[in-house]
């Protein structure tokens, strides 16, 4: 049986991911790991196909929410060290050391149940303590952190590899509170000095920090959305390129009268005669329906607007009098001519960030690499 190949898929530039990781690369320095971020299926774009170009380039680690993600990234053949930045549940401990992965320990309880599972194992497990310095998330006060150090360090099979935290607002201008979650993290590496405790990687930078606030690369960068060519706001302290785009084919076009009613709900009605294109793609496969009568794609070089809600299959594009045929090439996310749209396009018209609309996108759609 021959293969099925649906006409929607996402395009996913190879060729830019290697640019964005070498440009941080050299942004960052000799002294400085970078640690590129796939988790969520590399935000959209593909983690196994993705990493290994990343490696490729300079990236030095991985990083992933998951054991599951770092689980197969291995059965993909990838050997770069990968740390689990997610919790890691009980019964995910044995399979954590089995694949030699980096995991976050922030409570006394899974850093004994991951010791007992080294040491059935006779292996060493690379642990990496996070403080919570002011994101409210996972990991502990800083009043708790050298406890917690002290005790994984007398635990058998256990390798303090890193210590971390992560930053709340550094994709803001003002930096103030920023500051304060950096001296908060520096008031623990004190303490882990004035304790004689060496650690071979201590982090703090995500892509906002990495971008504008230098200070904080210390041993190793968590670089996630600017190895994708996305920014955290409009500032663009480095030339990035956008490695997706998102591409259909138009599946039927029709003429209809002034006054016709467009999809679910008729909130779109058109006011003289137009053409609709029809197109094979909708909310199952990321498109968010909040972009309905507000999104645009490009057909033939062409601003179209969306027109009507966006169905689970499908949407519909006022294409006016442009000789649309049935098979047209339609970009929902990239660039004709002298035209583009990209994620950060439709962030501010859903009113969220950009990583979040490539993270969206299903399983439905094909990743091509170029």
């Amino acid at each position: 049986m021959s293969k099925l190949t649906r006409s929607v898929w996402a395009e996913v530039s190879l060729d830019a991911i290697a640019y964005n990781v070498r440009q941080f690369r050299d942004f960052l320095g000799p002294h400085c790991e970078l640690m590129a971020v796939v988790k969520a299926n590399a935000y959209g774009h593909g983690a196994l196909e993705t990493a290994y170009t990343m490696i490729a380039n300079g990236t030095n680690w991985l990083a992933v929410a998951l054991p599951e993600e770092a689980v197969r990234l291995r059965r993909g053949g990838i050997t770069a060290p990968i740390l689990v930045l997610g919790a890691v549940g009980a019964d995910e401990l044995d399979i954590c050391v089995a694949a030699d992965l980096g995991v976050t320990v922030f409570e006394p309880h899974i850093a004994r149940l991951l010791s007992q599972a080294a040491v059935a194992q006779q292996k060493s497990a690379k642990v990496h303590i996070k403080v919570d310095t002011g994101m409210g998330r996972l990991g502990l006060l800083p009043k708790d952190f050298g406890n917690l150090v002290e005790l994984v360090r007398g635990l058998p099979g256990l390798e303090i590899h890193g210590v971390f935290t992560h930053f709340a607002q550094a994709d803001q201008e003002d930096l103030i509170y920023t500051r304060w979650q950096w001296e908060r993290f520096q008031a623990v590496r004190d303490d882990l000095r004035a304790r004689g405790i060496s650690i071979p990687y201590v982090h703090a930078a995500n892509t906002a920090a990495t971008l504008f606030f230098p200070e904080s690369h210390l041993d190793l960068v968590r670089v996630g959305l600017g190895i994708y060519g996305m920014y955290p706001d409009a500032r663009r302290p480095l030339h990035l390129k956008p490695a997706l785009s998102l591409k259909t084919k138009v599946a039927f076009v029709k003429r209809v009268p002034a006054g016709s009613a467009v999809s679910y709900d008729s909130t779109y009605v058109t006011e003289k005669e137009t053409s609709l294109a029809v197109l094979p793609i909708g909310y199952a496969d990321g498109l968010s329906r909040g972009l309905s009568n507000r999104g645009q794609v490009l057909i033939k070089g062409t601003l179209c607007p969306m027109v009507g809600n966006i169905t689970m299959d499908h949407t519909l594009v006022d294409v006016g009098d442009l000789p649309a045929s049935i098979g047209d090439e339609v970009i929902l996310l990239g660039t004709d001519g002298t035209h583009e749209i990209h994620a950060h396009h439709w962030a501010k018209i859903l009113g969220t960030i950009n990583y979040e609309i490539t993270s969206m996108l299903s399983s439905r759609i094909e990743r091509v690499y170029r």
